[in-house]
């Protein structure tokens, strides 16, 4: 590998994927025989073999590119194979559809890296499945920015397995855009008016009910799960949702602009849940009982001015893990959950990891 081209193919151009190709991808030295050669889009993608040219890749793409889909990376792997280049996909979607394609590109001679989370939290059979797969054909899948954008929280649990310590618990405020919003609201004011500003700074996913739902910090959870082998699904964990049951079913348009109902529904579970209360977090927890049975949820609750969670930067996810050498005084990892640079720096790193392990063959 240390002679042959590494060929990248970036899946989806919103904020992240801007993010990536804008500030990061150009730093790609020669040295590391990789390049950008392929964008897709919904509608559309490129295939420069030589590679992108990253100052003007939204001009390339608008006026070079082959109509299509990103069904089309199976057409790109295939020049690939004539090339001679090692093909890597990154997935910076938020498509089921596209996690879905994982097996097949991987079965095609692709390492994938993505910042996805529906691969890493689907039904158990589909991702040992996929497990499979990826040890049938050798192949490797980085994922570090599906939970906690760039923060180090999946490394550190595979450090805490590999030398043999037993994980217990692990507890914190996974989502960067709800630990943001809630940062700032307080009891008498909009919760729709700080979820706009959230969605303005990029804060939140695409569908913002995946967030106030709790889908998203669900999936973070059972992504956590699996990497210290419990073997835990959605279905298992007892989901918060902050978003009413009429809202839930429309389109992502017609539920921004419902705010004043959005307003009223959160009023009045905070009327009859905590009405004394005047700040909250939103946690999610799995964990693991002395019996051996596994159990994990998510829960807005509200905190004094004291808690731990009171007083973090505006954004910020707060991880705390319980483990048999960490139990009184637990590993904490804190830093930026969300954002478009900080995640996109993420995706980076775990590019040049994967550089990395391709040059040592």
């Amino acid at each position: 590998m240390s002679r042959a081209e590494i060929a990248l193919g970036v899946i989806g151009v919103g904020t992240i994927g801007s993010s990536w190709l804008d500030q990061f991808a150009g730093q790609l030295s020669l040295a590391s025989h990789a390049q950008v050669t392929a964008i897709f889009r919904s509608s559309c993608w490129l295939d420069a073999p030589r590679g992108v040219n990253l100052d003007s890749w939204r001009e390339q793409l608008a006026n070079s590119a082959e109509a299509g889909s990103a069904a089309d990376v199976q057409t790109w792997l295939q020049r690939c194979r004539e090339r001679e280049q090692q093909p890597v996909l990154i997935d910076l979607t938020a498509s089921k559809q596209v996690s879905r394609s994982y097996p097949g590109w991987v079965a095609a001679g692709a390492h994938v890296i993505c910042a996805n989370k529906y691969a890493g939290s689907s039904d158990l059979s589909w991702y040992r499945d996929f497990r499979r797969v990826l040890d049938q054909y050798q192949r490797h899948w980085l994922y570090n920015t599906t939970v906690g954008a760039g923060l180090p929280i999946l490394s550190a649990l595979q450090e805490r397995c590999l030398c043999g310590d037993k994980v217990l618990r692990i507890e914190g405020n996974l989502s960067g855009s709800l630990s943001w919003i809630f940062q700032q609201f307080r009891a008498g004011e909009k919760l729709s008016d700080w979820l706009a500003k959230a969605q303005e700074e990029g804060l939140t996913e695409p569908d913002p009910r995946l967030d106030l739902g709790g889908m998203d910090v669900a999936r973070k959870l059972v992504i956590l799960a699996r990497e210290v082998g419990w073997p835990l699904q959605l279905k298992d964990l007892s989901i918060h949702n902050l978003v009413p049951p009429e809202l839930r079913e429309c389109t992502t348009q017609e539920f921004v602009g419902q705010g004043e109902a959005f307003d009223k529904s959160f009023e009045s579970w905070r009327q009859h849940e905590c009405p004394e209360a005047k700040q909250w977090v939103y946690l999610g927890y799995i964990c693991q009982d002395d019996d051996g049975h596994y159990h994990g949820g998510t829960e807005l609750v509200p905190i004094e001015s004291t808690s731990v969670y009171a007083n973090l930067p505006g954004g910020n996810a707060n991880f705390t893990v319980r483990t048999q050498q960490y139990d009184a005084n637990p590993l904490v990892i804190q830093g930026p959950g969300a954002g478009p640079e900080v995640t996109a720096a993420g995706v980076h790193s775990d590019v040049l990891q994967l550089i990395a392990r391709l040059k040592k063959h």
